[in-house]
């Protein structure tokens, strides 16, 4: 009887595998796919209750909590995008090295949502993956996923540990992916955990998202699309090894910009974030939480106005606002 069950939950599995990863960005199954994907999780693993609703605290943000770390896969656009393009990746490395593809997967939560795809679509001679995680219920939780699934095979070791701290044994890896971030790059360690791990691999590593760009933007009332004024940040490989190069023992050194504008009453600033994950895999204004506009509080609300912005790490990490 358990054997029939876990033949039954591993082919509902496949099946939504094969539609999160079609490559059309639209089709009819692909909200059903990633909905059922979720509910699929949660029916064998109870989260609906009181636990993993505490965020854990780190020295570069909040690890969010088990419970709200599961509920990010309902996102549609953010679970394709990701996990499609974690796959494309993976074919890529085998397509070019004609090897084993080692991925280092930090932030897992409990069911590593973006890995179970390609685990199901691939054979572990082809994919092996190092599993980074901080939340100890997270992990319990990740053990018996892999478990249920029968997907031991594929994971080459699970660390409980704070990613943005920790160190990295080897060099074997082809493809750090990491999704531990929030609008605008605030509150979470995702900036953080990406540039300790780069610092520690080679640059022709592939880093996934590839590029999360922070933009300030006006948003006038009344109009339908805010008004890009300036680029904050543009997070991808050169900028992380730029910082790197001028940065040591994980303090990590960022440029500050001065940003002259005109504020009507009716404009509001705020901050857009656009994600490529990788060519093809874009998620762009309100395609999910993670592209949600962040909206400024300025003490000056109309004229003329020159802001300094800073992004900055520390327990909540942002950009540091100072108007002059």
């Amino acid at each position: 009887m358990i054997k029939l069950k876990k033949t039954e939950l591993k082919k509902r599995l496949l099946q939504y595998s094969r539609d999160i990863l079609n490559p059309e960005n639209f089709h009819d199954k692909l909200a059903p796919a990633v909905m059922g994907y979720a509910d699929l999780l949660f029916e064998e693993f109870d989260l609906d209750g009181s636990v993993g609703r505490e965020h854990i605290q780190t020295l570069n943000g909040n690890a969010i909590g088990t419970f709200w770390a599961a509920k990010c896969i309902r996102e549609i656009f953010r679970t394709q995008r990701f996990s499609r393009a974690l796959y494309s990746s993976v074919l890529g490395v085998i397509g070019r090295n004609r090897k084993q593809t080692h991925v280092l997967y930090a932030g897992t939560g409990p069911f590593a949502a973006l890995a179970l795809p390609i685990m199901m679509m691939l054979k572990p001679e082809n994919v092996q993956f190092t599993f980074l995680e901080i939340n100890p219920e997270s992990i319990e939780i990740l053990e018996k996923v892999i478990d249920l699934f029968d997907l031991r095979a594929y994971v080459k070791s699970i660390h409980q540990c704070d990613a943005s701290l920790w160190d990295v044994p080897s060099s074997g890896i082809d493809i750090v992916i990491s999704e531990t971030m929030c609008r605008a790059l605030v509150a979470e360690p995702q900036v953080a955990i990406m540039l300790n791990l780069a610092s520690q691999l080679p640059e022709d590593v592939v880093f996934l998202p590839e590029e999360i760009k922070v933009s300030l933007c006006k948003l006038s009332r009344g109009s339908g699309a805010p008004e890009r004024i300036a680029e904050l940040i543009n997070f991808n490989k050169a900028l992380m090894y730029s910082i790197i190069g001028n940065s040591s023992m994980r303090n990590w050194n960022f440029i500050d910009q001065d940003v002259q504008t005109n504020l009507s009453e009716d404009d509001h600033l705020c901050l857009m974030t656009e994600i490529r994950v990788n060519d093809g895999n874009i998620l762009n204004l309100n395609d999910s939480s993670l592209n949600l506009l962040e909206k400024l509080k300025l003490d000056k609300k109309q004229g003329a106005i020159t802001l300094n912005f800073k992004y900055t790490l520390d327990k909540r990490p942002g950009f540091k606002v100072i108007e002059k």
